[in-house]
């Protein structure tokens, strides 16, 4: 079997339910466990000592959605028969962080999501999935959008 282990990675504030779908379709046809991990950079402070209550009050609001999404495709997943994990990335730096999650864990094939994003976000991604791709040691898959 080619891909026993199958991770989709949500990298981009902006995604699609396209990856977490294709890792689910990938994770039925070859009978693999399916990883979603959710990333988020950790907010920095507003002031560069110490976090204010806002800061993690904002941080608090963007882990309860995540984790909300993430019970979501769990259920999905669940309901389809498919053994599923959820981990939530709160990191400084996402590229290293899922570089480590998938050689830990042994992920076979990993799918990351690149959905429109600005000219801004260009560049950040771009270099987030161009080092994924060249330090991950996986079969790297990405979703774009049509």
């Amino acid at each position: 079997m080619p891909f026993r282990k199958v991770a989709v990675a949500i990298i981009t504030p902006t995604h699609t339910k396209k990856s977490f779908e294709l890792g689910l379709e990938m994770a039925k046809k070859f009978d693999s466990e399916l990883t979603v991990i959710e990333c988020m950079y950790k907010t920095p402070p507003k002031f560069y000592f110490f976090e204010t209550k806002s800061d993690k009050k904002t941080t608090q609001n963007q882990i309860t959605k995540l984790n909300a999404e993430l019970e979501n495709w769990k259920v999905v997943a669940q309901k389809q028969g498919i053994p599923i994990k959820t981990k939530l990335a709160l990191t400084d730096n996402i590229s290293h962080w899922v570089i480590d999650y998938v050689k830990e864990n042994k992920i076979d094939l990993l799918i990351v999501d690149y959905p429109k994003l600005s000219m801004e976000e260009i560049t950040l991604f771009d270099d987030i999935i161009s080092i994924i791709h060249h330090k991950s040691h996986c079969h790297l898959l990405t979703t774009k959008p049509q």
